[in-house]
C-alpha cells in the first residue's frame, strides 16, 4: 500500500532520500537508530509543509542539524529525518537574524566582523549550530560570566509540530493563570482561535545558582520564549533566530592555576565566585542571585580585602581535573600530575594600563592563597598567556579533551559519561563523591567549575567495568539530586537520559511537561522519545 506521507510528498514537489543517510542515524554519544527516509529542507516552507505533511498523516519525523548532541536527541527511532542545515542565512544588514543551520562558529566570527560579540562557545562550536544552540539552551566556558543561549535569544521563528509558523518575539507572550494564550495573529496560517499552551509552575533555582538543563524552563511569570528554549526541539522546529548582540569582546590574557589539593582548589574558586558577583558587569543579570550563596562562604576570607582586587572577573572558569593529566602536552602534564587540578580562566581588560593593573591583583590573590599553604612544599604554580595566540592554545587544551576520550574508547565499547551540576556550595562534596566512587585509572574528570559543574567520563575496557560504571554513575546522580543539584548542566536529557528526568524533576512536572507537549504536538509526531519518552503515562 503506497506510504500517504511519501504520496503527499511528491505531490509537493519535496525530494526523499530513501537511502543512504547512515550518517543521520548516530549522534556524538554513538547512540544509533534507524529512520524509513532523508528530506533535507532548503528554505522554511519546506519545514513548514514537511511537518504539516507528517501531522496530516502520522508520521513521526526527527529534526537535525549538527548532529553534536551526547544524548540521542537527534537520533531517530523511526518515521523520517527533517535536516535543517541548508538554513543557515546570516545578513549584514540584519545581524541580530539568523538561520537554525547556521554553524555558530562562522556566525561568531561573522559578527565579529562587524564589530560585534556572540558570546555562547561551546565546545562543539566548530560544527554545532545555532538552532541546536537554541534547542539545548548551550552554554559554554563563556557562560561562567555572559550566561548561557537563553540570554541572548530575543526572537524566534517557529514552525509548530501542525504546520503553523509562529513568530514570537521576547514581552510579547507572558505565561499567567497556569497559561499561555497564544493570539492567532502570531501565526500563520491564522487559527480561529488563539492558542492556549499550559505553563510551567514547579520550582526551579534560576540558572546562574544552578546550571540546569533537564527538561524544560520553569519561572513565575515566564515569557513563551523562554518555553521553546531548551526544550529539546520537542514542541517546533526553530525555523530562525533573532539574536542579542554585544559590543566586540575586549581583549584578554589567560592563566592556568595548578592547585596543590582540594581544599585550595574549593576556596580558590568561592573567592573568583564571590568576585564576580562583586565585580559583575551586569548588575541587572541574574549574577546577582547568586550572591548571598557565595557571601556564605567569605568567613572563609575575612583577612581577603576583596576591593582590592575589583578587577578580577574571570571570563570563564574550567577545571581539569589530575586524572586528564595524560591528555595533555608534556609542558602541562608534569605541573598537573602534582597537582589535585588546574583553573583555566580568561581575564578581559580595556587597555594596556588595566592590563598590567588586573595582572598585578592576580598575583597578589595568588600569594595570598600560597601564604596560606604555609612553608610546605605544595604551592600553586602558574602558566600565563599574553596574547591571542597564548590564549587560543590554552582554551583549545580544555576543548581537546572530550576529543582526546574518544581516542581512548576501547574498541565495542562507549564511553559512559555525566553532565551533573550543583548549587556551588556543594562543589566540595561533589568532588568527594568522585574522588570516592570514580574508578581510578579509566576515569577523567575535567568541566565547569565556577559553575560546579564537572564532567566524569569512564571509558569501560570490559564488560564488568561497563556494568560497573553505569551503576556507579546512577548512584552519582542520586546523590547529585538529594545536594539539590541536576543531572544536566547543560548536554539536555534527550533519548539516552530520559530515565532520570522524573528522578530530577518530580512526577509533578513531568506530568506538567506532557500537557504542554500534547498542547503543542497533540498526534506525537515531533522528535519522538525524546526528553519524555512515554506520553500516554
Amino acid at each position: 500500500m503506497p506510504n500517504p506521507f511519501f504520496q503527499e510528498m511528491t505531490r509537493l514537489g519535496i525530494h526523499i532520500q530513501s537511502a543512504g543517510f547512515e550518517d543521520y542515524l548516530r549522534d556524538e554519544s554513538r547512540f544509533t537508530g534507524h529512520a524509513d527516509a532523508l528530506i533535507r529542507a532548503s528554505n522554511i516552507s519546506d519545514v513548514a509543509l514537511v511537518m504539516k505533511a507528517c501531522n496530516d498523516t502520522g508520521t513521526p519525523v526527527t529534526v537535525v542539524s549538527g548532529k553534536t548532541s551526547l544524548t540521542g536527541a537527534p537520533v531517530p527511532l523511526g518515521g523520517v529525518i527533517l535536516d535543517v542545515k541548508k538554513l543557515n542565512w546570516m545578513s549584514r544588514d540584519e545581524p541580530n537574524k539568523v538561520g537554525p543551520g547556521a554553524v555558530l562558529k562562522e556566525y561568531k566570527e561573522f559578527v565579529d566582523s562587524l564589530g560585534l560579540f556572540y558570546p555562547p562557545d561551546p565546545t562543539s562550536e566548530s560544527t554545532c549550530t545555532i538552532g541546536g544552540n537554541v534547542a539545548c539552551n548551550a552554554s559554554g566556558a563563556l557562560s561562567y560570566l555572559y550566561g548561557p543561549t537563553r540570554d541572548y535569544v530575543q526572537g524566534l521563528k517557529i514552525v509548530l509540530p501542525t504546520g503553523a509558523i509562529l513568530n514570537l518575539d521576547r514581552e510579547r507572550v507572558f505565561a499567567k493563570n497556569g497559561m499561555f494564550r497564544i493570539p492567532k495573529d502570531l501565526m500563520d496560517p491564522s487559527p480561529n482561535d488563539d492558542l492556549v499552551v499550559p505553563a510551567p509552575s514547579w520550582k526551579a533555582s534560576p540558572w546562574k545558582v544552578l546550571k540546569n538543563s533537564a527538561g524544560f524552563y520553569s519561572a513565575d511569570s515566564m515569557d513563551l520564549v523562554d518555553l521553546f528554549i531548551g526544550s529539546e526541539g520537542i514542541l517546533g522546529v526553530f525555523a530562525q533566530i533573532t539574536t542579542k548582540l554585544l559590543k566586540r569582546r575586549s581583549p584578554f590574557f589567560s592563566l592556568i592555576i595548578y592547585l596543590p589539593d582540594e581544599e585550595t582548589a574549593v576556596r580558590f574558586v568561592h573567592v573568583l565566585n564571590l568576585l564576580r558577583v562583586l565585580n559583575s558587569p551586569f548588575p541587572e543579570d541574574s549574577l546577582s542571585e547568586c550572591k548571598s550563596q557565595q557571601i556564605t562562604h567569605e568567613h572563609w576570607f575575612k583577612e581577603l580585602d576583596c576591593s582590592r582586587f575589583r578587577l578580577i572577573l574571570p571570563s570563564c572558569m574550567e577545571w581539569f581535573g589530575n586524572s586528564t593529566a595524560e591528555l595533555l602536552p608534556e609542558d602541562h602534564k608534569k605541573y598537573l600530575k602534582n597537582s589535585y587540578g588546574a583553573i583555566f580562566v580568561e581575564q578581559e581588560y580595556e587597555n594596556e594600563e588595566e592590563m598590567g593593573e588586573s595582572a598585578s591583583q592576580w598575583v597578589e590573590l595568588i600569594d595570598y592563597f600560597n601564604q596560606l599553604l604555609g612553608n610546605g612544599i605544595k604551592k600553586i604554580q602558574t602558566q600565563v598567556a599574553i596574547d591571542v595566540r597564548g590564549s587560543r592554545a590554552f582554551r583549545l587544551l580544555r576543548q581537546s579533551i572530550p576529543e582526546k576520550l574518544n581516542e581512548l574508547i576501547h574498541p565495542g565499547f562507549v564511553k559512559i559519561g555525566s553532565d551533573f551540576s550543583v548549587p556551588s556550595e556543594s562543589l566540595k562534596q561533589l568532588l568527594d563523591v568522585y574522588d570516592e566512587k570514580l574508578p581510578h585509572c579509566i576515569s577523567y574528570v575535567f568541566g565547569h567549575i565556577g559553575n560546579s559543574h564537572l564532567h566524569a567520563n569512564i571509558l569501560p575496557q570490559t564488560d564488568e567495568d561497563e556494568k560497573t560504571a553505569q551503576r556507579t554513575m546512577d548512584e552519582i546522580a542520586g546523590e547529585v539530586v538529594s545536594m539539590g543539584g541536576s543531572i544536566a548542566g547543560e548536554h539536555g536529557i534527550g533519548k539516552i537520559k530520559s530515565k532520570y528526568l522524573e528522578m530530577a524533576l518530580g512526577e509533578e512536572a513531568v506530568r506538567q511537561m506532557k500537557r504542554i507537549k500534547r498542547s503543542l504536538d497533540p498526534r506525537n509526531i515531533l522528535n519522538c522519545h525524546t526528553l519524555l519518552s512515554d506520553l500516554n503515562s
